[in-house]
């Protein structure tokens, strides 16, 4: 696959929350160093060279933030240099700016991140990164990564490297972020969690052979999870797809939220279906869960499955007597969490079956196993509650609306703002969520006056997104003019 060399950029994006106390809005306090974690990947350029694409994340609240003109400015700059032994063969700087009204938008987690390239021939070299905060440059931060290119030649299957992201969608735009026809957030520290459940990866396949028959015009590709030292602990199934060339992309997303926390490998292999030859590839990740660690930090056994480890609640007696219909109806509350393999495992049980999963279901989300108490199970169900209370809609549960669906699966939301039907507009509300992704809103309206709010514009990943949201309350208005959402 053919390149264009891209331009730099800026991202904001939230991970993992942490204790974090908001400074003042006059000053703020430098830190000692400017901390950043910095990946890169290997990709085919050509038969003699390689792109090298690398990222780095860094943390927006080691920036030191200056009153400019109203508002704050935070920035830093990186130096990207490729060199061999001790030559540098190539030199990128660029600055990276961001602008925020308040120091009170820096909430923990935040990370800013920067992406670049070098096309590098095959020989042995070294890419150093160096990023420094222009207002305190005395607290730098220097990763330098030393690596054997990698030659994308000949006709044997092969496979780049593993890219990790923090999200990936169709995007066929020009930018720095995008490749063949996606737009990837990039996730250079490889870490996930509660905050970031879903692991998404790029990859692609180089030499598929070409077809002689009708099998092989497929390949075959399996994600698995691995410990470190090669265990299976995950598969996520075999899965054939049709080769649109000798080339070929692969973008995932696999569920890692009910992995404990610790260090685990992303392994992905392919297999040509015309020639059964096999290639595969490997990245380490990482998963953080706060409530994996007891009181003294004391990590629970590493392991995806935690049954008996946490709880089912205090409560878990009651599935020993409950009728079918009676567990089914919970097991569906449930469905806004459930994994798709924990689904068709349970379609799949009789009755002491399913009694048996609803508790191995539940406590595997225990977020605090040292007590008996399954706090998430018991959160969660109190919002099925409240939501058949109050966003009941006229023909459906309040669970299974928009607004329940959300309340399901973000929890309460931070503010709500509520605006009433009026001569010109519909009846809306605005859910704002500060500490989802570094800031989200969902916009539900009732679009036909009956209290059905029905959900027409999110900045939340994977979520409707509406730029046009606005017409939804007036169809009559100007779209043009909309919204600051």
């Amino acid at each position: 696959m053919s390149r264009p060399m891209h331009s730099v950029g800026v991202l904001l994006t939230m991970l993992l929350p942490v204790a974090f106390t908001v400074l003042g809005q006059n000053a703020q306090t430098p830190p000692q160093n400017l901390h950043f974690v910095a990946d890169f990947s290997q990709f085919r350029y050509s038969d003699s060279l390689m792109y090298v694409e690398f990222s780095a994340s860094v943390d927006r609240e080691r920036l030191v933030y200056a009153a400019d003109g109203g508002r704050f400015k935070g920035e830093f700059l990186v130096t990207a240099e490729l060199l061999q032994q001790d030559s540098v063969i190539s030199r990128k700087i660029w600055r990276n700016v961001n602008m925020v009204d308040s120091l009170a938008e820096i909430v923990p987690g935040q990370k800013l991140y920067c992406i670049n390239s070098f096309v590098v021939p095959p020989q042995p070299s070294r890419i150093r990164l160096t990023i420094q905060d222009p207002q305190h440059p005395e607290g730098a931060g220097v990763v330098e990564w030393p690596f054997q290119p990698r030659l994308f030649s000949g006709d044997s299957l092969q496979l780049s490297d593993i890219q990790m992201a923090g999200s990936i969608e169709r995007d066929t735009t020009t930018s720095v972020y995008t490749k063949n026809g996606f737009r990837i957030g990039p996730n250079p520290t490889a870490l996930y969690g509660i905050g970031l459940p879903i692991l998404y990866s790029y990859l692609e396949i180089y030499n598929l052979a070409p077809a002689t028959s009708a099998a092989g015009e497929n390949y075959r590709v399996e994600y698995k999870v691995c410990s470190t030292d090669g265990a299976l602990v995950k598969s996520y199934g075999v899965k054939e797809r049709h080769k649109p060339g000798t080339s070929a992309v692969e973008v995932n997303g696999a569920n890692v939220v009910t992995l404990v926390s610790g260090a685990y490998l992303l392994r992905v292999e392919v297999t040509d279906l015309e020639t059964n030859t096999v290639a595969r590839a490997e990245h380490k990740f990482f998963v953080y869960r706060e409530g994996d660690y007891a009181e003294g930090g004391e990590r629970f056994k590493k392991r995806e499955e935690v049954m008996g480890a946490g709880s089912a609640g205090l409560d878990a007696g009651r599935y020993d007597t409950m009728s079918e219909k009676e567990i089914n109806a919970e097991f569906e509350y449930a469905r806004y969490i459930a994994i798709k393999e924990e689904r068709d495992t349970y379609k799949k049980l009789n009755l002491e079956g399913k009694r048996k999963y609803i508790k191995e279901f539940w406590s595997k989300r225990d977020q605090t196993p040292n007590t008996p108490e399954n706090e998430y199970k018991r959160d969660y169900l109190e919002r099925v509650q409240f939501a058949n209370q109050s966003l009941r809609g006229t023909f459906r549960d309040g669970w299974r609306t928009d607004r329940g669906r959300v309340i399901l699966i973000y929890g309460r939301a931070d503010e709500i703002e509520r605006f009433p039907f009026n001569n010109q507009n519909r009846s809306y509300e605005i859910w704002h969520y500060y500490q989802v992704q570094g800031g989200v809103v969902f916009i539900f309206v009732d679009k036909r006056e009956m209290g059905d709010y029905e959900l027409v514009h999110s900045t939340a990943r994977g979520e409707l997104y509406d730029e046009e949201w606005t017409r939804w309350i007036n169809p009559n208005s100007d779209t043009s003019s909309s919204t600051t959402y």
